[in-house]
């Protein structure tokens, strides 16, 4: 547990909205509080009530409240569950809210206790807010520059693969994929086509091979996939293929740093943590993408993929493309 010199203090121009949740008969003690009572800190605007043996907390009234009174702050009240707690770290990383417990409670997985100080009152902070407003813009406009100068740029290498795929086999040069984008919002992700055209009629119908498909984190070695054609596996080998996802980025559907998009089958895998996943845009490329891809299988592709989400900033941003630029130089790095 670290302490952190840069909380906000007795000098903050405009106090915190808190929603308070907790255990009903400890609500009384938390807003006595010296920080709590002090309405120069925080201004309460409601209470959820929650029973202390119960595994989980009243999401959707939380999430109500916290919209309908612009929260900023969860103050939590008592001991409760360590599954509450868990649920309502992530409930505080989706709404952007900073989680202070001012009373013991356990700490939700994924989460560093922070002493923050309000005034000369120590708190325990939880849940930082990820980057938002000027930094959001940044990372927006980043993207939206950097889509559109590569596209110019990649559009001949796009062009002759397109080619290529329509010489060599039927159907379509491009293949566009349902997949669940920010605030489970559905989109298709294009791609050049790598596959057979009758590839998802295969997949469907062939229940061995679905199931080798399912089992392997919904994917399939290049060279164990009989719908990937020649000219398709070079284009996977390259990345080539995913060139067209600077579209689905430029149009705001995917951003060039963040989890890789999922199809719906997949959401499982993150079980009480999928509007954690889900509140920020897909990317091109992500901290998955190079820290293994195929070599990391589920479990340990939601646990990374929802590591970054938790601590996103444009320093790791900047990180991860450098290392996708390094990986995508060598060939012999794998893709998804």
């Amino acid at each position: 547990m670290s302490v952190s010199p840069d909380a906000p203090s007795a000098q903050t121009a405009a106090p915190f909205r808190a929603l308070v949740v907790g255990v009903l008969v400890d609500v009384p003690r938390a807003l006595e509080h010296p920080s709590v009572g002090s309405r120069s800190r925080f201004d309460v605007v409601g209470v959820v009530p929650v029973d202390p043996d119960a595994g989980s907390v009243p999401r959707a009234s939380i999430c109500r409240l916290v919209t309908e009174h612009t929260a900023d702050t969860i103050l939590v009240a008592g001991p409760i569950s360590r599954s509450a707690m868990d649920e309502l770290g992530e409930i505080a990383v989706t709404l952007a809210c900073r989680l202070l417990v001012v009373m013991p409670a356990p700490v939700p997985s994924q989460h560093d206790p922070v002493i923050v100080f309000e005034g000369e009152h120590p708190l325990i902070q939880l849940a930082v807010v990820r980057p938002t407003g000027v930094q959001n813009l940044l990372k927006r406009a980043f993207d939206i520059v950097a889509s559109a100068t590569a596209l110019i740029a990649v559009a001949p290498f796009i062009g002759v693969a397109a080619v290529a795929v329509r010489m060599t086999s039927k159907g379509n040069a491009f293949f566009g994929h349902e997949r669940v984008g920010r605030g489970g919002k559905r989109f298709n992700c294009w791609k050049i086509r790598t596959m057979a055209a009758n590839a998802e009629e295969r997949l469907r119908t062939d229940p061995a091979l679905h199931e080798r498909y399912r089992k392997n984190s919904f994917k399939l070695p290049d060279n164990a996939d009989p719908r990937v054609t020649p000219v398709g596996r070079f284009l996977r080998k390259t990345s080539i293929d995913e060139l067209p996802q600077l579209w689905n980025v430029f149009k705001g559907e995917m951003s060039i740093v963040g989890p890789r998009p999922l199809i719906a089958e997949e959401l499982h895998h993150y079980a009480g943590s999928v509007l954690t996943l889900l509140s920020v845009r897909p990317g091109l490329t992500g901290a998955w993408a190079v820290n293994g891809r195929h070599r990391l299988k589920y479990p340990d592709r939601a646990r990374i993929e929802l590591e970054y989400v938790r601590s996103c900033s444009l320093r790791i941003d900047l990180s991860i493309m450098i290392r996708t630029a390094t990986a995508v130089v060598d060939f012999g790095n794998e893709t998804d």
